[in-house]
């Protein structure tokens, strides 16, 4: 979408700048209280400005820890692996230590404004942590290791922005588009004025290597247990109440059942209905271990003290080409909390794989399955709410009981 700008003689393009041509756009997106920066919301904690880039520490609405890297230029593998080695050194940080780097009264309490939420127990913070990179251009290195570190569970989002003319004083006008592989991905259509980024029409959540904005809408699938009876460690049964015939359950009130549906509306939809499979399910409210994700993904981390820690998490994760894969994924703590984890996966994979129909991954620390979908819509939130219903009631029991 081209961008343009009044003046007495009519509307005049406003050209990108080239990377070159940026020099404080690194700072500037890293200034105020936080911002979008293409993904979802962050508030910064600190920041650190040097020649040509910037870093900031932040924390999501859930509380966990993203390290933001942000270039002048192009971002190469050497700000992946600062930004990657500033991750490792909050990895073990407790709220207190958090908060210690933070300018204001209460980290806490700017937390909770900051996202229109309650107060997050301190315990609740930096129980993951991951990282976003920003930057006018990207090296073919720092991609593919983004992507690289990105499939063995270390999450790092690169995100382009660009900015357009010349910049008044230290501000710019941005806008910010996922990062595929090559440079000849189309531009994001929505732009916005501020020093970082606002909020898009178009729910733009962007994830490494995919534009959210492009999925759309399902077919029912085979691999349900829609019959399923409720489990004796909670969790209600799949069959009896899906967001097809719920519409309290579902982002688009009033839309056709076969509507598409955008990924960001998919995935609250979705993130909706397992919160009201997921009750009396955990030692704990649904939504405080619920969560979405980079903008493609739910995980579900269970505080219950049959899980070692909270090592082991349920995961889905959405794929722009109809493609939802449902895991349980081990990962954090302690190498005895993950070993024990992984016995349990042991010793259940035959059920695994037979019952559950999922691949048990090499090393035991975690199985996988995938149903594929022809468009996103309603009927599919469901039957992925369903599907994901069915890997707790199956899973959980076998935890609770070890």
């Amino acid at each position: 979408m081209t961008l343009y700008r009044t003046s007495e003689s009519g509307l005049v393009a406003v050209e990108p700048l080239d990377p070159g041509a940026t020099t404080g756009l690194a700072a500037a997106l890293l200034r105020g209280p936080g911002g979008e920066l293409g993904a979802e919301d962050v508030l910064f904690v600190d920041t650190a400005v040097d020649d040509g880039a910037a870093t900031a520490l932040a924390l999501d609405a859930a509380g966990d820890a993203v390290v933001v890297g942000a270039a002048d230029g192009e971002v190469g593998s050497a700000v992946v692996t600062e930004a990657l080695q500033r991750a490792s050194a909050v990895a073990d940080r407790s709220y207190d230590e958090l908060a210690a780097r933070y300018a204001g009264d209460s980290l806490r309490e700017a937390h909770a404004d900051y996202f229109d939420r309650e107060p997050l127990d301190p315990a609740a913070f930096n129980g993951d942590q991951r990282v976003r990179l920003v930057g006018p251009a990207f090296a073919a290195d720092a991609v593919e290791l983004a992507r690289f570190l990105s499939d063995r569970e270390v999450a790092v989002d690169p995100v382009r922005v660009e900015a357009f003319g010349a910049p008044t004083s230290d501000e710019f006008l941005v806008r910010f588009e996922s990062v595929e592989g090559d440079d000849d991905e189309p531009e994001a259509d929505a732009a916005t004025t501020t020093e970082a980024a606002d909020e898009s029409d178009d729910a733009d959540q962007w994830i490494a290597g995919t534009d959210a904005a492009d999925a759309s809408a399902t077919e029912p699938d085979a691999g349900g247990d829609d019959g399923a009876e409720v489990d004796a460690a909670g969790g209600a049964a799949s069959g009896e109440n899906t967001l097809a015939d719920a519409e309290s359950t579902t982002a688009s009130d009033g839309a056709a059942a076969d509507e598409p549906l955008d990924l960001p509306v998919l995935l609250e939809a979705v993130s909706e209905g397992v919160q009201e499979r997921l009750v009396g399910t955990f030692d704990a409210d649904p939504a405080d271990v619920v969560s979405i994700e980079r903008g493609s993904e739910l995980l579900v981390r269970p505080d219950h003290p049959a899980y070692a820690g909270g090592v082991l998490r349920y995961r889905l994760r959405v794929g722009a080409d109809g493609a939802v894969e449902f895991a349980v994924n081990i990962y954090g703590g302690s190498e005895a909390e993950k070993e024990q984890m992984r016995a349990l996966i042991r010793e259940h994979e035959a059920a695994i794989e037979s019952e559950l129909g999922y691949a048990v991954a090499e090393g035991y620390d975690g199985f996988h399955g995938e149903r594929e979908f022809a468009s996103y819509d309603q009927v599919a939130a469901a039957e992925i709410v369903d599907e994901f219903d069915r890997l707790v009631r199956f899973f959980n029991p076998r935890v609770v009981r070890a």
